[in-house]
C-alpha cells in the first residue's frame, strides 16, 4: 500500500555517483518542505548571447543554482502534477522534466545539498572524469 506522504526519489541513471549524503539531504528537505531538489551554487560566468558571435549581457551567478538529480517529491504531489500537466499540456515537452514541470505548474522547489562528484555522463570527457574518480583512492584521513 502507499500514501500521499510517501517520498519518491527520481534519479538519472546517467549520474552513477550519487552518495548517501546527497540522498539524505534530498529526503530530509522533502520531509520538511514537500520536495527536495539536489543543487549546487553556480561557479562560472553565464552570458546571454546577442547572436551566434557575441554578447552584451551576463547573468549574475549569485542568482543561479545548478540542479541535478536525485530529486524527491511526495507521491500525492507527483500524481497531482503529472495529471495536471498532461491535462493542460504543460511542462512535459522538449527538455522538460519533473522539476521544470513543477515550476511550470507554479510550485516552489526547495534546494537540497548536491555534489560535484554527481556528474552527468553525456560526453567522452565526462566518461574520462568518471573513470578517474573511480580510480582515485582517498587517503584515510580525507574520507
Amino acid at each position: 500500500m502507499y500514501a500521499d506522504d510517501d517520498i519518491v526519489i527520481i534519479h538519472d541513471g546517467i549520474r552513477p555517483i550519487v552518495d548517501i549524503d546527497v540522498l539524505s539531504s534530498v529526503i530530509a528537505t522533502c520531509k520538511k518542505y514537500g520536495n527536495g531538489v539536489t543543487s549546487l551554487p553556480y561557479n562560472e560566468q553565464i552570458f546571454r548571447k546577442k547572436d551566434d558571435i557575441c554578447t552584451t549581457e551576463y547573468i549574475v551567478r549569485d542568482t543561479l543554482r545548478r540542479v541535478q538529480t536525485p530529486q524527491a517529491y511526495k507521491l500525492g504531489k507527483l500524481f497531482w502534477a503529472y495529471t495536471e500537466a498532461f491535462e493542460k499540456g504543460i511542462g512535459i515537452h522538449g527538455s522538460s522534466y519533473t522539476n521544470t514541470m513543477m515550476v511550470d505548474l507554479g510550485e516552489t522547489l526547495y534546494f537540497a545539498a548536491g555534489s560535484e562528484k554527481n556528474i552527468k555522463l553525456t560526453t567522452i570527457t565526462d566518461i574520462e572524469i568518471f573513470q578517474s574518480l573511480l580510480e582515485v583512492q582517498k587517503p584515510k584521513w580525507l574520507r
